[in-house]
């Protein structure tokens, strides 16, 4: 048992007495709680009793706080605050709508998106949740997400969005300096520049995957850079530092508005991005978003 039920016996006369000490009087506190002003009156008499001590200092016709119910009555009023607080935020959790996905899908195709992801949520709140690798999922504190992967995934229901599809981009300045376009033998991309992500433990294509698929093997370039953040790789190819990855919907705009260009042949995979909430936990605003998502990634 808690020291606190141990102690104060009913909680409730933490609450009468809280009532009478803020206002100054066990009438007005009466008139607060709905109670009558001698039914004040005993539940701080039996706090008093259960604590040992004197909260208030009464004479004929009025009580004051002691020095001990003054210092009861700051730490009360400290309490009272933090639970109030938390009970407001239990009934905003509910309206919160916690979305999981790498960052480059969150920048590159969901936040110009942001306002329709909205309506689809039917005006919740929607919290985004960057994470890097798929193994920070596996507290499944969240309502949705975007992953990457074969679809084998545990503990959540999942639908394949898009597969993976890849191809190389560059800056039009790059593809112009070294007559690179879209019919570009994969052969002539093994000097250039190459941005990479870092792959590591990561389940997405790489330029070694990339290359693989067309019988050779990528060069290691001496002094190459790795970068964990897909957004600043794309920043880095419009800049005209190399030629990056790019994945299918996540650089269609740039693609459009002309900003990159597509410099070699696409590659398909075996992996792909899914929609996944955590098993038995989908509801009617999970299922909505999946599909407004789906439609618009198809």
């Amino acid at each position: 048992m808690r020291e606190l039920v141990r102690r104060v016996g009913r909680l409730q006369r933490l609450a009468v007495f809280e009532s009478a000490a803020r206002l100054g009087s066990f009438t007005a506190a009466a008139n607060e709680l709905g109670m009558t002003q001698p039914a004040v009156t005993r539940q701080i008499r039996a706090l008093e009793t259960s604590l040992h001590t004197e909260l208030f200092r009464r004479t004929s016709n009025r009580s004051e706080l002691t020095d001990d119910g003054r210092t009861f009555l700051l730490h009360l009023g400290r309490g009272f605050s933090g639970i109030e607080e938390a009970l407001s935020g239990l009934g905003r959790r509910a309206e919160v709508f916690v979305l999981a996905c790498h960052p480059g899908f969150a920048q590159q195709w969901l936040v110009p998106r942001l306002d329709r992801v909205h309506e689809a949520l039917g005006g919740k709140e929607l919290r985004l949740w960057l994470f890097d690798r798929e193994a920070d999922l596996a507290g499944g504190s969240f309502d949705a997400a975007i992953q990457v992967g074969n679809g084998s995934f545990p503990d959540v229901e999942s639908e394949l969005l898009f597969p993976e599809s890849v191809f190389p981009v560059a800056a039009p300045s790059v593809a112009g300096r070294h007559s690179l376009d879209a019919t570009s033998a994969p052969v002539r991309l093994l000097d250039m520049p190459l941005l990479h992500m870092d792959d590591g433990d990561r389940p997405w294509m790489s330029w070694r995957d990339w290359f693989a698929g067309f019988g050779l093997d990528v060069p290691r370039q001496p002094g190459r850079i790795l970068f964990n953040n897909y957004p600043v790789v794309l920043q880095q190819a419009v800049a005209g530092r190399g030629v990056a990855l790019g994945w299918r919907h996540l650089v269609d705009d740039f693609l459009t508005d002309g900003v990159l260009m597509q410099v070699g042949a696409e590659v398909p995979s075996t992996m792909g991005y899914y929609f996944t909430s955590p098993a038995g936990k989908t509801n009617a605003t999970t299922a909505a978003l999946g599909r407004w998502m789906s439609q618009q990634l198809r």
